[in-house]
C-alpha cells in the first residue's frame, strides 16, 4: 500500500508561489528552495550553508532535536507549480522529466534515495493526475531532445475525440479555438520527499545539490530605463552603471540574463530562527554581473560574495539576476 506521505507534500507545494514570467523569449523557469517539514516544536535549523550560481545549487543543513524523544517526519523539497498555460515546461531538458532539477540528498555524509511526488491539477483545482496516465499523457512536459519533444506533440495533438472530450471537461486542456492543437492547461506539481528521523542528544547533517532551471532571457537599455528588474533583484545606482557600460560596447546592446529564483521563506517551518545562516553567491564569470536584496553582502573572491547572519529569520525570498555578454554564434 503507498504510504499517505503525498498528500502532505502536495498540500506544502500548493502553498508555495508559482513562476513569474519572464520578459521576452525565455526557457521555463522553475524556483526551487528550502526544505519543508510538516511544523513541529522540536526540530531546529542550527547551520544553513547556501551556495547559489546560475549552473549548481549546493546546501548544507545542519539540524538539531531539542525534544527528548526521537522525530520521525516526512522531510520535502518542493518545486513550485509549472503552468503549462503560461508557456513554461515545454523545454527540451537533457534531465530525466521526472527528476527535472537531478536532486541528490546526503544525511550525515550517506547518500540517501528520495522519491519524487507528481500530481496535475486541471483547472479549478481538480486532481488530474491519473486521467493523464489514462490517455498516456506525462505530468511534465519536459522532455530529453527535439525527438522526443516531437513524438510527445504528435501525440498529443492525435488524442481521440472521447480523450480530448474528458481532458477539457476536467480542465485539463484548453477549450478548442481551432487550428488543429491540443493546449495543455493543467498544472504539474513536484516534491521530493523522505521519511527523516531526528535523533535527540545529536546534530543531523543534511546536503543536497541539484541543477536549476532558471529563467534565461535578453536585457537591454529598455529594462534598465523601466526598472523591469530594479524591485525584485534590488538594482542599486553602481550595478544599473556598470551594466549600462557593458551594454555600450555589447553586440546589439544587449546583454544575456539569467534570472535564479530561491525560495527562503519555507525555512520558518523549522523550529524558531536559524541559528547561523551563510550564503555564497557564485556569479561564473569575471565578465558577468549580479544583482539580489541582500544588504551588507560582500566579495571575497574574483566571481564570490557571501553574506552571513545569526539568528536568521527570512522575510523573502531570493530572486538573483547575472548579466554577461550574449555568446558568439
Amino acid at each position: 500500500m503507498r504510504p499517505a506521505i503525498p498528500a502532505l507534500i502536495l498540500a506544502a507545494t500548493l502553498a508555495l508561489p508559482g513562476p513569474q514570467a519572464a520578459a521576452n523569449d525565455s526557457t521555463a523557469s522553475l524556483e526551487t528552495g528550502e526544505l519543508v517539514l510538516i511544523p513541529n516544536a522540536d526540530v531546529r535549523m542550527a547551520e544553513e550553508e547556501l551556495h547559489l550560481s546560475p549552473d549548481r545549487i549546493r546546501v548544507r543543513y545542519l539540524f538539531n532535536n531539542t525534544g527528548a524523544a526521537p522525530v520521525v517526519t516526512p522531510v520535502a523539497f518542493p518545486l513550485p507549480p509549472i503552468r503549462f498555460d503560461e508557456g513554461a515546461g515545454y523545454a527540451v531538458h537533457p534531465a530525466d522529466p521526472a527528476d527535472v532539477v537531478g536532486f541528490r540528498l546526503w544525511i550525515d555524509g550517506v547518500a540517501t534515495p528520495v522519491s519524487v511526488d507528481a500530481r496535475a491539477l486541471g483547472e479549478g483545482g481538480r486532481d488530474v493526475t491519473a486521467l493523464l496516465a489514462k490517455w498516456g499523457l506525462p505530468v511534465t512536459l519536459f522532455t530529453a531532445d527535439a525527438d522526443s519533444a516531437d513524438r510527445l506533440w504528435q501525440r498529443i495533438d492525435g488524442l481521440p475525440p472521447e480523450a480530448l472530450a474528458e481532458l477539457r471537461a476536467a480542465g485539463a486542456i484548453a477549450p478548442d479555438w481551432g487550428g488543429g492543437y491540443v493546449s495543455p492547461s493543467w498544472t504539474a506539481h513536484l516534491a521530493y520527499y523522505w521519511i527523516m528521523t531526528f535523533p535527540p542528544g545529536r546534530p543531523v547533517e543534511v546536503r543536497h545539490e541539484y541543477t536549476p532551471v532558471p529563467t534565461h532571457t535578453f536585457f537591454g537599455e529598455a529594462d534598465l530605463d523601466h526598472h523591469t528588474w530594479h524591485e525584485a533583484a534590488c538594482i542599486d545606482a553602481g550595478f544599473e552603471a556598470a551594466a549600462r557600460r557593458k551594454l555600450a560596447g555589447a553586440r546589439y546592446q544587449t546583454l544575456s540574463a539569467v534570472i535564479l529564483r530561491y525560495i527562503l521563506t519555507t525555512a520558518n517551518n523549522w523550529r524558531g530562527p536559524i541559528g547561523r545562516f551563510r550564503l555564497i553567491v557564485d556569479k561564473g564569470s569575471t565578465d558577468a554581473l549580479v544583482s539580489l536584496c541582500r544588504d551588507g553582502i560582500r566579495k571575497t573572491g574574483p566571481t564570490t560574495f557571501e553574506w552571513e547572519a545569526r539568528d536568521y529569520v527570512p522575510d523573502r525570498d531570493l530572486t538573483l539576476l547575472f548579466l554577461r555578454p550574449m555568446d558568439p554564434g
